[in-house]
């Protein structure tokens, strides 16, 4: 599951491999967990575990609040790929 490999990524890299009381919904930046440049970190691992792109102006603080925003975003970046791929397809 893409929020346990997050998870474990922010532990590992952020928090010395501490994970306890660290959950989907832990606010990230709130407790200076991971900083901005943080943010590329956590958009090229989502482009490589998601298989998305995640465009300039979704790198917001408000979508890398916390794991479970970070999965949000990635599922809104998949559903607007979907329609996209369809119409590729001839599928529209």
């Amino acid at each position: 599951m893409l929020g346990n490999k997050l998870l474990a990524y922010i532990a590992e890299n952020y928090l010395g491999g501490e994970s306890q009381q660290f959950a989907l919904d832990t606010p990230l930046l709130e407790l200076n967990i991971i900083d901005s440049s943080a943010l590329f970190d956590l958009v090229d691992l989502l482009r490589r575990e998601a298989g998305v792109t995640v465009p300039l102006k979704a790198v917001v603080p408000n979508n890398f609040k916390s794991v479970q925003h970070m999965l949000d975003l990635v599922e809104r970046l998949q559903s607007e790929s979907r329609p996209a791929l369809a119409q590729v397809a001839g599928v529209a």
